[in-house]
C-alpha cells in the first residue's frame, strides 16, 4: 500500500512478468495520484486482415464487450462508468485495445471482466448488426463525408499497395457490406487470445499487487495457436508513384509520402532514432528547414506538417501534408519539395537544427507521458509491434546520440525519388478553373 504521507514518487522503469499460457504483462509504477491506467492489446489489426476482408478487426472492436460468460451486452460500459472509469477501444493497423483508467482500488473489477472477455466473448448476432451500423456510419461520417480523410486512404493504398497499412484500419465500404457475425467469431477464435495479448498498466499499484490479480483472472485461460503473419514490407524495387485526386471541398495541396523503416526493421538503433529526427528537422516546429523555406520565407505553401510512425512491425512511411497557397498549383508545391528535399540529402544537419529538433521530440515525449494512461499507451504500442516495452527507459539516451552524420545518412538512404508517393489534391469545384 502507498504510503500518502510520504512526497509522491515518480514513475518507475518499466518492469514485465509473464503468465504460462503467453500473456505478457508490463508495469510502470506511478504513484502521484491513487489511479491505474490498464489497457489490454491485442496485437491483431487491419494490417492482419486478408483482401476482401478489410474492417474485422474494428468491427470486432465494437462487439467484443457486447456480452461474455458475466456481463450482458452493454453492462460493461455501464460498470466502468460507474467505478469512475471512461470505457473505450480504438482499433490500429497492428492492434486492437481495450484501456480503461479507474481509481487503484477498483482495478480489480475492470481485469475481472477483461478476462471473461477473452476467454468467453458471446458475439451473437443481434449486437452484431447493431454494432456493424454504428461502423459504417462511422465510414460515412469519418471517411466518406471528409476529403482529406478520403484522399489519404487513396494516399496509402498507392504508398503501401492493397494489403497491410494500405488497407483502412475502418475497412473498405464493399467490404464492411459483407462482414458476417460467422466471420467475426472466427477472427475472434483466430486471434484473441493470451499469447497473443499485452496487458499495458501504468499508476499506483505494485509489481505484486499486479501480478496476484492477473495470475487470478487470467492464468487460467488457455493459449492457442496464432498463425504465422508476413510482415508489411516495402518491394526491393520501388519507383515513384503518383494520383491526382478530385474531391468535393479538398484543400488544394499534396501528399507526399517516402517508404522507409519503422523502429522494427530499421537496420541499427541508430538508424531507427535518425528516422525518427526527420520530421523534427525538415517540417515541424517553425525553424524547421521545409516550413522556414516554403512557409515563411517564400510563402510556396500556406500550411506544412510532417508525419511518421516508428511503431509498426512492418515497414513504415515519413509522410508529408502541403496546403497550398492561393494560385500555387499541386504538382508545382511537390515537385518544389522535392526539390528541397534533394538538396538536404546532399548534406548533414547543422548542429543546431539536430539538436533544436532533439529538444523539441524529448519536450513533446514527456509531455505526452506524463498522464499514467499515455504511459500505457506507449509501453502497449512498443509490444504490439514486437519490440520490448523495456527499452522505452533508454529512449531519450538513444535519441540524444544520434549524429547529424546519421541522420544525413538516413536522409540519403530513404527520401529518395524512387521511394516516393505523390497524391496531388484539387477541389472537385476548381476542375475547370
Amino acid at each position: 500500500m502507498t504510503d500518502r504521507s510520504s512526497p509522491p514518487a515518480v514513475a518507475s522503469a518499466v518492469r514485465s512478468f509473464s503468465l504460462d499460457n503467453g500473456l505478457r504483462i508490463y508495469l510502470r509504477e506511478d504513484h502521484r495520484a491513487p489511479l491505474v491506467s490498464a489497457q489490454l492489446w491485442y496485437h491483431v489489426g487491419s494490417s492482419y486482415e486478408p483482401q476482401g476482408h478489410t474492417g474485422l478487426s474494428h468491427a470486432l472492436e465494437h462487439l467484443l464487450f457486447e456480452g461474455s460468460s458475466k456481463l450482458a451486452p452493454g453492462e460493461y460500459s455501464a460498470l466502468m462508468t460507474r467505478l469512475g472509469g471512461n470505457p473505450n477501444a480504438f482499433t490500429s493497423w497492428d492492434a486492437t485495445v481495450f484501456p480503461i483508467t479507474l481509481p487503484a482500488s477498483r482495478v480489480a473489477v475492470a481485469l475481472e471482466a477483461m478476462a471473461d472477455v477473452m476467454a468467453s466473448a458471446t458475439l451473437s448476432d443481434t449486437p452484431f448488426a447493431r454494432e456493424l451500423a454504428v461502423v459504417m456510419a462511422e465510414r460515412r461520417r469519418n471517411v466518406d463525408g471528409n476529403a482529406l480523410a478520403l484522399a489519404l486512404e487513396h494516399h496509402h493504398l498507392l504508398a503501401y499497395g492493397d494489403f497491410g497499412y494500405g488497407s483502412p484500419v475502418i475497412g473498405h465500404k464493399a467490404d464492411l457490406e459483407h462482414i458476417t457475425p460467422a466471420a467475426a467469431r472466427t477472427w475472434y477464435r483466430t486471434w484473441y487470445h493470451p499469447n497473443n495479448s499485452t496487458l499495458a498498466v501504468a499508476g499506483d499499484i505494485s509489481l505484486a499487487q499486479l501480478q496476484a490479480l492477473v495470475t487470478r483472472y487470467f492464468a487460467e485461460i488457455p493459449a492457442h495457436r496464432i498463425p504465422q503473419q508476413q510482415v508489411p514490407m516495402a518491394p526491393a524495387t520501388l519507383a515513384r508513384r503518383q494520383q491526382t485526386l478530385r474531391l468535393p471541398g479538398l484543400y488544394t495541396g499534396a501528399l507526399l509520402g517516402f517508404n522507409l523503416p519503422s523502429q522494427c526493421t530499421a537496420g541499427s538503433d541508430a538508424q531507427a532514432y535518425a528516422l525518427r529526427l526527420l520530421p523534427e528537422i525538415l517540417a515541424d516546429g517553425q525553424a524547421s528547414r521545409l516550413k522556414r523555406l516554403l512557409v515563411q520565407e517564400e510563402p510556396l505553401l500556406q500550411g506544412l506538417r510532417a508525419d511518421y510512425e516508428p511503431w509498426q512491425r512492418g515497414d513504415s512511411m515519413f509522410a508529408l501534408y502541403a496546403f497550398c497557397s492561393p494560385h500555387v498549383a499541386p504538382e508545382a508545391a511537390a515537385e518544389r519539395l522535392m526539390l528541397e528535399i534533394g538538396a538536404f540529402r546532399q548534406a548533414a544537419p547543422a548542429k543546431q537544427d539536430l539538436e533544436r529538433a532533439k529538444a523539441r521530440l524529448l519536450a513533446r515525449q514527456m509531455f505526452e507521458r506524463d498522464a499514467i494512461d499515455r504511459q500505457a499507451f506507449a509501453i502497449g504500442k512498443q509490444a504490439a509491434c514486437g519490440l520490448d516495452p523495456v527499452a522505452l527507459d533508454d529512449e531519450r539516451q538513444a535519441i540524444e546520440a544520434v549524429t547529424a552524420e546519421q541522420v544525413g545518412q538516413a536522409a540519403y538512404d530513404y527520401l529518395t525519388e524512387s521511394r516516393a508517393t505523390m497524391t496531388f489534391m484539387h477541389s472537385k469545384e476548381s476542375a475547370h478553373a
